[in-house]
């Protein structure tokens, strides 16, 4: 599995712009590693590797076999979760997208190409949002297997019509980001602030120059959308345990 992440905005920082977004995404590229160090149940530091381009990061979790088990797939959405929320809390907005399949790593010449690479590629840039989706094919991988084990997986992701540049939207899987502001341990929340208020601090501590106001406003509603289903999910658990 290979996510390639686009860095909003930072194709037109200034040199001292630049220079901060540089510490902050080495911040972030260190809890990213914590977190892994957190997981050895679930993951190997070796099965991970992250390149970063400019103000691109491609995350690559090598797996063996054709294609990740259910297991997996968890694991990985589950530190993009992490990630996402910890770029907000460092000032990066994040959009993205999450392809499974094959492909070839070379840390030492900084490569990384093939099938999945090509299908990650395609979408990356395609969302009108802040945000990580799966691509489409992704999502039918990941769909089969939820169906086969009968998981849904939705607090690590969700099923949401994405917005895309051109207009259109896309049904696909996407990182339940929201989910983790209602999580004790990966909360970027203080006691007693409020959630929402929470996201509209890190949104609005970025410049929205005209044409992208759109991205934002989509941010924000997808989290408006996964909190209420996460609500009404707990909801309907409450009444099953009650009857």
């Amino acid at each position: 599995m290979i996510a390639i992440l686009d860095a909003l905005g930072a194709s037109s920082y200034t040199d001292d712009e630049v220079q901060k977004f540089l510490e902050s995404r080495q911040n972030v590229l260190n809890l990213l590693e914590k977190k892994i160090g957190r997981m050895p149940e679930r993951i190997r530091r070796e099965e991970i590797e992250v390149f970063t381009f400019n103000d691109t990061i491609f995350i690559a979790y090598m797996t063996k076999g054709q294609q990740p088990t259910i297991k997996q797939i968890d694991t990985f959405f589950t530190l993009l979760r992490k990630f996402f929320v910890d770029s907000l809390s460092n000032k990066i907005l994040f959009r993205g997208s999450v392809a499974i399949g094959t492909f070839y790593v070379d840390k030492d010449s900084n490569t990384v190409m093939g099938q999945a690479v090509t299908d990650a590629a395609a979408w990356y840039n395609r969302a009108d949002w802040i945000g990580i989706q799966a691509t489409p094919r992704g999502t039918l991988i990941i769909q089969r297997w939820v169906e086969k084990h009968s998981t849904p997986k939705s607090h690590l992701m969700i099923d949401y019509d994405v917005p895309l540049k051109e207009g259109k939207v896309i049904r696909v899987k996407a990182v339940n980001w929201p989910k983790a502001f209602y999580v004790k341990n990966l909360t970027p929340c203080s006691p007693g602030e409020g959630k929402r208020a929470k996201l509209l601090q890190f949104l609005s501590e970025h410049p929205v120059p005209l044409g992208t106001e759109r991205k934002f406003q989509n941010a924000i509603a997808f989290f408006d959308y996964a909190v209420r289903e996460m609500k009404m999910h707990n909801k309907a658990n409450r009444t099953v345990q009650r009857t």
